[in-house]
C-alpha cells in the first residue's frame, strides 16, 4: 500500500499547487488521486491549459475517450498553437473509431510544427488510422515522412513493417524488422513481427528461432508475451517438436481470450500423432469458443452432428479443423 509523501501534505490550493501535486501523484501511479487534483486546479483556473492536457491523458488512459476529447478540445480553444492537444485527440478519436476527425487532428497538429517531434508522432497517428482504413499506400507514406525526421523511431519503423506485411510485401518489412533490431535489440515485438511473417513464408526454423528470441526478452504487455507463446508454439509443430509444444501450450491460458487458438493448436499436433478422435474435438472447442457466444452457424450444427452421431471422426476431423481455421485469424502485428 503507498504512503502518502510528507511533502505532498504541506501543499496548498493554488493552481500551481494542485498542479505540482497531480503530478508528483502521477509519477507515483497514484492516477485517481493525480486527476482529482489537476480537477482542482480546473476549478481554480478554468483556463489551465496544463491541467486540461493532464485531466485529458489521465481520462484517455481510462479509456474514457468522449470525456478526454472535451478537455483536449478546450485546450484547442484555449491555445489553437499548441500540437499537443489535437495530437492527443487525435489518438481519442482513432480509439473510438471516428476515423475522419482523428485524420483532422492529426493533421492540425502536423501542420502546427511540421519539423517537430510531434510532427513524427502525428504523421505515426495518421499512418496508423490509414492502415485501420486499409488504404496502405498512404500509411506507408506517412510512416516514412516520420522515419525521415526520426530513422531512430521504433513505433513508425515497426508500423511500417506491419503496413508493408499486410500489402504483402513479405520482404520489404522484413527488411524494416531487421533495421529495427540493429536500432534496439531489447524490443521484443520486433521478433514477434518477424516469426509472424516468417511463418507465414513457412520458414519455420527462422520464425522459431524469432518467437525464442522474442520469448527470452520476457515481454511485460500480455497480448505481446502470449501472441509470442502462440507463435513459439505453432512453430515448434511445424519443426515437429511435439512435446516441447505440448508442453508449452499447457503453460498457456484457459480464458475466452486465448482458449480457441490454443485448442486449433492442440488439434494439429493430435492430427501429427495421428489421434484423430482427440483432433477433432479440440478443433470442435476452437470452433465453439472462437465464434460469438460460443456457437457456430446453425446451418452448420446440423452436418456436424449427424457426423458426430456415426462416429465418423476422420471427416469430423477435417470439418472441425477447416471450422477453427476459418474462425481464428493470425493476430495481426
Amino acid at each position: 500500500m503507498s504512503t502518502f509523501t510528507p511533502s505532498i501534505k504541506r501543499l496548498g490550493t493554488s493552481e500551481q499547487d494542485q498542479l505540482k501535486l497531480g503530478m508528483t501523484l502521477a509519477k507515483e501511479g497514484r492516477f485517481d488521486e493525480a486527476l482529482s487534483a489537476f480537477e482542482t486546479a480546473i476549478q481554480v483556473n478554468p483556463e489551465s491549459v496544463v491541467a486540461h492536457l493532464a485531466v485529458g491523458n489521465l481520462l484517455f488512459r481510462q479509456q474514457r475517450y468522449p470525456e478526454a476529447l472535451t478537455h483536449f478540445e478546450t485546450v484547442m480553444q484555449l491555445d489553437p498553437l499548441l500540437p499537443m492537444a489535437p495530437l492527443r485527440a487525435g489518438g481519442a478519436y482513432t480509439r473510438q473509431e471516428n476515423y475522419e476527425k482523428a485524420i483532422e487532428c492529426f493533421e492540425t497538429a502536423l501542420n502546427l510544427d511540421p519539423q517537430s517531434t510531434m510532427a513524427t508522432v502525428a504523421s505515426v497517428g495518421l499512418g496508423q488510422v490509414y492502415i485501420k482504413q486499409q488504404k496502405y499506400d498512404t500509411a506507408i507514406q506517412q510512416f516514412r515522412q516520420a522515419l525521415r525526421l526520426n530513422p531512430q523511431m521504433m513505433m513508425a519503423r515497426l508500423m511500417l513493417a506491419s503496413a508493408l506485411k499486410k500489402q504483402g510485401n513479405l520482404q520489404a518489412a522484413i527488411s524494416e524488422l531487421k533495421a529495427a533490431i540493429n536500432i534496439s535489440s531489447e524490443v521484443p515485438v520486433s521478433y514477434l513481427q518477424l516469426g509472424s511473417i516468417y511463418l507465414e513464408q513457412k520458414n519455420y526454423t527462422k520464425a522459431k528461432n524469432a518467437f525464442e528470441t522474442a520469448d527470452q526478452l520476457n515481454p511485460k504487455i500480455p497480448a505481446i508475451k502470449f501472441a509470442v507463446k502462440f507463435g513459439l508454439a505453432e512453430s515448434l509443430i511445424e519443426e515437429n517438436e511435439l512435446q516441447e509444444a505440448i508442453a508449452l501450450l499447457r503453460q498457456l491460458p484457459e480464458n475466452k481470450l486465448y482458449a480457441p487458438r490454443k485448442h486449433k493448436l492442440f488439434g494439429d499436433v493430435y492430427t501429427r500423432q495421428g489421434l484423430v478422435k482427440e483432433a477433432a474435438e479440440e478443433y470442435r472447442a476452437a470452433t465453439l469458443l472462437g465464434t460469438s457466444d460460443g456457437l457456430i452457424p446453425d446451418e452448420d450444427i446440423a452436418d456436424l452432428q449427424a457426423l458426430e452421431e456415426q462416429d465418423r471422426w476422420e471427416e469430423l476431423l477435417e470439418s472441425y479443423r477447416s471450422s477453427a481455421n476459418a474462425v481464428l485469424e493470425q493476430p495481426k502485428f
